[in-house]
């Protein structure tokens, strides 16, 4: 089952573990993306650092040149601020890429939507600020990344005694 027809079936936790260059960040941004445009709220782009998120979501680009943050068509982003990394939807949706080694940056904030690159390499505080808030509104999460060594970080899929539906 693909990503988009997971959430679109009720799924709430995706875990892509993909190799190197295969497109994760692309494709998740595709994701992130589609579902701001049809539920209206706040979707966060997490790295392990603010500067990650800059230089591969906001700076970065495919090997064709074509930026990924233009994953969300110009007729749908009604503002973009670059120093805050936030993209303001016509339909009222935020999108914004930020870094689990500032956490508090999101204190107060209520995301229903949440990507989580290179999860392996991430502050883990990060989710467990993040779920609860999800579970509250029935938010959805992914998490992506290459595996490195030889015990690599499954992902967070459990909520806790009502787990929601995974797919991997």
């Amino acid at each position: 089952m693909g990503m988009f027809q997971a959430l679109n079936s009720g799924f709430k936790r995706i875990v892509a573990i993909w190799h190197r260059r295969a497109g994760k960040d692309k494709s998740l941004m595709n994701l992130l993306a589609t579902q701001a445009a049809q539920r209206r709220g706040s979707y966060f782009y997490f790295f392990p650092t603010y500067q990650q998120g800059r230089k591969i979501i906001w700076d970065g680009m495919d090997r064709d040149g074509f930026p990924f943050i233009e994953h969300i068509p110009r007729e749908l982003v009604k503002t973009k601020n670059s120093s805050e990394m936030k993209v303001v939807m016509t339909s009222g949706s935020i999108i914004q890429v930020v870094g689990t080694d500032n956490i508090d940056s999101i204190v107060g904030t209520n995301p229903i939507g949440c990507v989580f690159s290179e999860y392996s390499l991430q502050d883990p505080r990060g989710w467990d600020y993040i779920r609860p808030i999800l579970r509250e509104n029935g938010g959805w999460s992914a998490f992506n990344y290459t595996p490195r060594g030889t015990q690599p970080r499954v992902g967070p899929v459990s909520d806790g005694p009502q787990q929601p539906r995974v797919v991997r």
